[in-house]
């Protein structure tokens, strides 16, 4: 009987390192690896244009890929774009809109709570976006940075 015991304990210890061995290499590493080197490219941008870092930094997808991030320029708030090759696309300085005003106004049209806006860079100019899933559908929401407006939306 103790045998048996220790078999299906040795067993079941295998089956647990073989587990944790999978969720390692290929979901914990690389999602770590992602992150760090997103982060490398953050100071990449930062140091190599002499930027005040403001805490937001974020990679868009989009038909091109790009990184946004939220500077200080002149004790002024300011996002740039850079492209997949760290080569400037664009800026941004000045008021943004309300994101509250633009939460209510998606949650108010396409019936869906929004727990979070980012900021992407679609049609060449500053967005405010959200994808949010529902039972039935998947939206992507767009609404331009500077005055809340609806740019687009698609609906899957």
């Amino acid at each position: 009987m103790k045998k048996n015991l220790f078999r299906i304990s040795v067993i079941g210890l295998v089956i647990v390192l073989i587990v944790v061995s999978f969720y390692m290499f290929y979901v914990h590493v690389p999602y770590y690896q992602h992150h760090d080197n997103l982060a490398k490219i953050r100071n990449e941008i930062c140091e190599k244009n002499n930027y005040e870092y403001m805490d937001y930094f974020t990679e868009y997808r989009s038909n091109e890929l790009y990184y946004i991030v939220k500077i200080k320029v002149n004790d002024m708030p300011a996002y740039v774009a850079y492209n997949e090759e760290k080569v400037f696309v664009n800026s941004f300085q000045g008021t943004v809109a309300s994101e509250e005003n633009v939460k209510k106004d998606m949650e108010g049209k396409y019936k869906v709570s929004i727990d979070k806006l980012d900021i992407g860079y679609e049609n060449n100019k500053f967005v405010y976006y959200a994808h949010v899933q529902d039972d039935e559908s998947l939206y992507y929401l767009y609404y331009d940075l500077a005055s809340g407006e609806f740019v687009k939306a698609y609906k899957l």
